[in-house]
């Protein structure tokens, strides 16, 4: 048979894989939203299956995000927040949680939009000690300097508050992986996964959190919640807590 027949061939039925796979592979659940049903692919670099709820547009860290905080109630109810880049599968329902709580809900970004607040991670314009919980879920890896935005987020946080994030990180490699030469959109989709990314961080990213005066403990995506509810296997929310 013709080697471009079979390459042909192979591609076929890659892609037929792929179309199907795409749509959903096994039945999930979204502890957010209540759906229940196939969650489609997201992302390139690399490709989820299983990753995105149809419904509420929830990824993997959204999804454990909600089953931590179902486990501390107290984290939100009735409490002053601040949650940078707040997801949209979150941002309703935790405006209402919080109003009818009696807490505050700040939502900010760089680049605000609706409800939104504009607000420099690395320059966070609140008194010391405002907030009890702070959410910044895969947003230090587009912030120049992660150390200073990581002493903010300690700053601004009241005594036995707590900051929970998340970040792409990769537990075999030691160091973080940057590189500030790497300027061009192209480079750095193709170095950190995404034109926007300025770095990946590795297993170090623990002694940035250290440096920055935060105690920690770990909640990491595992089973039987992987499989029920399609999380990313050891993906990690670390619940930093100023060291006093």
């Amino acid at each position: 048979m013709p080697r471009k027949l079979i390459d042909q061939l192979v591609l076929f039925e890659a892609g037929a894989h792929a179309f199907r796979d795409v749509r959903g592979r096994y039945p999930r659940e979204c502890p957010i939203c209540g759906y229940k049903g196939l969650f489609w692919a997201k992302g390139r670099q690399p490709i989820v299956i299983d990753g995105q709820c149809p419904s509420c547009r929830s990824v993997g860290r959204h999804r454990q995000h909600q089953l931590l905080v179902l486990r501390h109630p107290e984290w939100l109810d009735g409490a002053t927040v601040l949650h940078f880049a707040p997801e949209p599968c979150f941002a309703k329902r935790y405006a209402a949680q919080l109003a009818r709580t009696g807490g505050n809900y700040v939502r900010a970004d760089y680049m605000p939009k609706n409800d939104e607040v504009v607000i420099d991670l690395q320059d966070i314009a609140f008194p010391d000690a405002t907030f009890d919980t702070v959410i910044v879920h895969n947003v230090l890896e587009h912030v120049p300097d992660d150390a200073r935005a990581l002493r903010e987020i300690r700053r601004v946080l009241k005594p036995g508050g707590r900051a929970l994030m998340s970040v792409p990180m990769f537990e075999a490699w030691d160091e973080t992986y940057e590189d500030p030469s790497i300027d061009s959109e192209a480079g750095r989709d193709l170095h950190f996964n995404q034109k926007d990314h300025l770095r990946l961080y590795g297993r170090d990213f623990r002694d940035r959190l250290d440096r920055a005066g935060f105690d920690l403990t770990t909640d990491v995506a595992k089973e039987p919640e992987v499989s029920r509810y399609g999380l990313e296997r050891g993906e990690t929310i670390f619940i930093c807590t100023p060291r006093q």
